[in-house]
């Protein structure tokens, strides 16, 4: 049963948001804990030795897996950076009855709406397990273990500059993956990922237990008020 009332943000988990941007701003950004020394200069300015400048064609991949027969959940990209299951987010069935020719999402894969990233609609699917999206879509998959270091890139007012420009090189304001491929990242080596992923994961398990924390008391929260609504639970002999 979904909530009576929204969910509430918790301002424990906004700051733990904020401790893992920060950790994504210090090792892939800033550098500053990196000797200056151990710094070299790229076209993308100053990075860490052993790091490379690539474009996003070299680290990820075009998926096009149709769902065919398979029963998938289908996920809509939305302007906040997140893929969302679609029967939950709107209220109203957006995507068609048939899905057989939609294009098969893996857990942690990417999706944009080429029409729509230029305004933020492109996600991960951390759902935790298999969907699909609209064959309209663009679905991506980076390296292995290079999924959450994606996640934040895409985020970056950088790659959504990069965004900006190349789609409104084309009519309709689309960015094909032809184009996302030509966007160039500062692509640290895979220790350095293991490194970020051991912390930002102690974060993220976090978060998650305080966002079943709070739903479970919006849950009760909700039973409660409805019990009083219906007058199932008495409480005309309460003195205040």
């Amino acid at each position: 049963m979904k909530s009576i009332h929204h969910i509430p943000r918790n301002p424990k988990n906004d700051n733990l948001q904020q401790q893992a941007q920060a950790l994504y701003h210090l090792m892939f950004v800033s550098f500053d804990s990196v000797p200056i020394n151990q710094l070299n200069y790229s076209e993308l300015g100053p990075i860490p030795t052993g790091w490379m400048v690539k474009p996003l064609s070299k680290v990820t991949t075009s998926i096009r897996e149709k769902v065919k027969d398979n029963d998938y959940k289908v996920l809509s990209a939305i302007n906040t950076g997140q893929l969302k299951l679609s029967e939950e987010y709107f209220t109203k069935q957006v995507f068609s009855k048939s899905i057989k020719n939609y294009i098969v999402v893996e857990p942690f894969d990417f999706a944009y709406n080429p029409a729509r990233i230029n305004i933020g609609s492109i996600g991960i699917n951390n759902i935790g397990f298999t969907c699909c999206v609209s064959p309209v879509y663009v679905v991506i998959r980076t390296e292995p273990e290079y999924h959450f270091f994606f996640d934040f890139f895409i985020k970056s007012r950088r790659f959504s500059e990069e965004v900006k420009t190349r789609a409104s090189g084309s009519v309709r304001q689309s960015l094909s993956y032809d184009e996302f491929g030509k966007i160039k990242v500062a692509y640290p080596p895979i220790e350095v990922i293991r490194q970020f992923n051991k912390k930002y994961e102690v974060l993220l398990m976090t978060m998650k237990l305080l966002k079943r924390e709070n739903e479970q008391l919006v849950s009760t929260r909700d039973t409660l008020l409805l019990k009083l609504m219906s007058g199932k639970i008495d409480v005309s002999n309460i003195q205040l």
